[in-house]
């Protein structure tokens, strides 16, 4: 009984030290943690950013190339840990410059100490070298920002009313895209197929990837040009617009899809 006793107290103890300190290292309001150097090498430009959200021991970010998310923990005495850590599985061709995504996250899973100065925070192995350091910065919503709530996005499920301001050749009936913040992951059904895929969205740009769908061939009533239509206009999109409970996809300034939200249920 001593000894469970004990192991409470410790525990509770942990728990009171590592909330000052893991408010060290939260973001404030608006800004993202962007690499400025690791492993001893300068980024010069990378889409790669980390968020450490007030109050949660989970953070989310970007590699510079896919999604990420992870679980966090610090404690009083600078001393951190990062596990757990997940990406999406999209390849790309990383820019001149940039940090290599498996350079950027075995960083990361190394830090075991950091330190905080003003908007620059350093992490370091258990060596002592410093792995990676982050500048504080206004979150810009690039392109390869990471799905958020802000967005509005994942608030509704949308239906399909339209391509490209026009009306179908027929009607709609059951078309819709469902977003998922938390995840990343766009889905839903073309009127044919359940398909599925990965987004990213800052305020107002966004881009839906690596789309994959069943094989039902569905002859009748135009829906196979419908279901084509439908997924080139997502995989399509840079640029979404959400008013009085419509959601319109743009590619820059031309109309893809227009959806009408209703409550997820």
């Amino acid at each position: 009984m001593k000894n469970i006793k004990t192991a409470t107290i410790y525990t509770f103890l942990a728990l009171i030290f590592s909330i000052p300190a893991f408010g060290q290292i939260t973001n404030r309001a608006g800004e993202i943690w962007k690499p400025v150097e690791v492993d001893g090498s300068k980024v010069v430009v990378t889409n790669a950013f980390v968020n450490f959200a007030s109050g949660k021991r989970r953070f989310t970010g970007n590699t510079g190339c896919n999604q990420m998310t992870g679980t966090l923990t610090a404690n009083s005495h600078s001393r951190i840990r990062i596990t757990g850590t997940a990406t999406t599985r999209r390849a790309c061709k990383m820019m001149e410059g940039s940090v290599p995504e498996d350079t950027f996250l075995r960083a990361l899973n190394h830090a075991v100490r950091y330190s905080r100065h003003g908007q620059m925070l350093d992490m370091f192995d258990k060596s002592g070298k410093r792995v990676v350091r982050f500048v504080s910065t206004p979150n810009e919503a690039p392109d390869d920002a990471p799905a958020g709530n802000v967005s509005g996005l994942d608030d509704q499920k949308w239906y399909l009313e339209s391509i490209a301001n026009r009306r179908t050749l027929v009607a709609i009936t059951g078309v819709f895209v469902n977003f998922i913040a938390e995840k990343g992951t766009a889905g839903g059904d073309t009127g044919c197929n359940v398909f599925g895929g990965s987004y990213t969205a800052g305020k107002s740009n966004i881009r839906i990837a690596d789309i994959m769908s069943t094989m039902r061939a569905c002859e009748e009533d135009g829906k196979m040009q419908l279901e084509r239509e439908f997924l080139d206009g997502l995989k399509n999109a840079t640029r979404y617009e959400i008013r009085d409970g419509h959601l319109k996809l743009y590619r820059k300034n031309a109309p893809l899809l227009t959806f009408r939200g209703e409550p997820k249920g």
